[in-house]
């Protein structure tokens, strides 16, 4: 296939995104004039992201919701502010984001964890992965949610806004850049915040560690 070949095979889906894009930009007009309905397209546009947002820190479903729908809820009333011509989805970010960072600071960071505070699957698995070094014997589905859970317990002792940050990298999947601007820092901050994450989440697991070997 020649250069020209694959232009053209790149010509359809550009169209589409110029599409996609115009119709998001007549939306928002739109909804800045008052129309409710074109408000609720945009929604029914980036729903699905809201909500991986929201579910990468809260686990029960309700939950997800009525946060999903807080972050719409605000959105909407901030519509009108919103810049002609900037990108929707890394706004939309920011909000989902803060809104998550609000309602982590109002849940008490729990205290440093111990063995004695895991559950009966967590403990299963962290004493099958201080024994053999890797998983095995739980069962591939109970490894990954018992993984969840240890990951979670460890994750609700650290500041939220650096668990907002590890969770966005780690489950969401976001660049430094994307991280900065959801977090409203710099490259150089969210990266700081990463490593004390991190570095935080290790030395929880390495005590954790420790204690399951002084107990056998």
């Amino acid at each position: 296939m020649n250069d020209n070949d694959k232009e053209k095979g790149l010509e359809p889906a550009r169209e589409q995104r110029d599409e996609a894009a115009q119709e998001e930009a007549r939306l928002i007009r739109q909804a800045q004039d008052g129309n409710q309905r074109a408000f609720e397209a945009l929604v029914r546009l980036h729903e699905r992201l809201v909500f991986g947002i929201i579910g990468s820190f809260l686990r029960r479903r309700q939950d997800v919701e009525d946060l999903a729908q807080e972050v719409f809820l605000k959105a909407y009333l901030a519509i009108g502010r919103f810049r002609s011509g900037a990108p929707f989805a890394p706004w939309l970010h920011r909000i989902a984001v803060n809104t998550c960072y609000d309602h982590l600071r109002g849940i008490r960071r729990r205290p440093e964890i111990g063995i004695a505070d895991l559950a009966e699957s967590e403990a299963d698995f962290l004493d099958r992965y201080v024994k053999k070094g890797y998983l095995s014997g739980g069962g591939e589905a109970d490894d990954r949610l018992a993984a969840r859970d240890l990951a979670e317990r460890i994750l609700a002792t650290l500041p939220p806004k650096d668990r907002l940050a590890i969770t966005l990298r780690e489950v969401n999947g976001f660049e430094i850049a994307q991280i900065a601007g959801s977090l409203g820092c710099s490259r150089a901050a969210a990266k700081v915040r990463l490593f004390r994450a991190r570095r935080a989440m290790q030395a929880a697991l390495r005590r954790l560690i420790r204690q399951d070997e002084h107990d056998e």
